[in-house]
């Protein structure tokens, strides 16, 4: 075998060849930087989207909590026995209710949204016969209703429930 022989200049690059090596072209860094501002401009359109679908649901949660705390009072509210005495509670009265209702309330910045809570409760009573006697069955219908804007939209949420009477 022979003894493998050195170049004097082997150690060292040729002119230029450095420069081409050593780093990132332009077009490579515009590259990166695009799909850097792409995935940003994604990623914000997303946290945008989930804030305003967060807010959606705040505002129906305080709505549904609304209405059903008012069925929950026309079901509680005492006494009620129309068949005997006629004692009807007020909130039973037949006819239609509105009031304003703030649905939601920012704790620190104080921004509310208001919306409109709207009970009808009507009559559906009925007679029925067992045996030789014939009965009348008091039956009060209510709905609740309650609107509210956010965004130039409107939103409904309307809950339904009957009473019969105490006793």
């Amino acid at each position: 075998m022979a003894p493998t022989q050195s170049l004097p200049n082997s150690g060292r690059l040729r002119c230029g060849s450095r420069q081409r090596l050593a780093g990132l072209t332009l077009v490579e860094v515009m590259v990166s930087a695009a799909m850097i501002a792409l995935t940003c401009t994604v990623v914000m359109f997303a946290f945008s989207q989930l804030n305003q679908m967060s807010m959606i649901t705040r505002l129906y949660s305080g709505a549904c909590t609304y209405a059903q705390s008012q069925v929950d009072y026309l079901n509680t509210v005492s006494p009620f026995e129309p068949q005997y005495s006629g004692e009807v509670p007020t909130a039973l009265t037949p006819g239609t209710t509105t009031t304003t209702v703030i649905v939601y309330q920012d704790p620190i910045s104080g921004f509310t949204i208001n919306g409109t809570m709207t009970t009808t409760v009507s009559t559906a009573n009925t007679t029925y016969t067992a045996g030789s006697t014939t009965d009348t069955l008091y039956l009060y219908l209510a709905n609740v209703t309650v609107t509210y804007q956010y965004r130039n939209r409107n939103y409904t949420v309307s809950l339904s429930t009957c009473r019969t009477s105490d006793v």
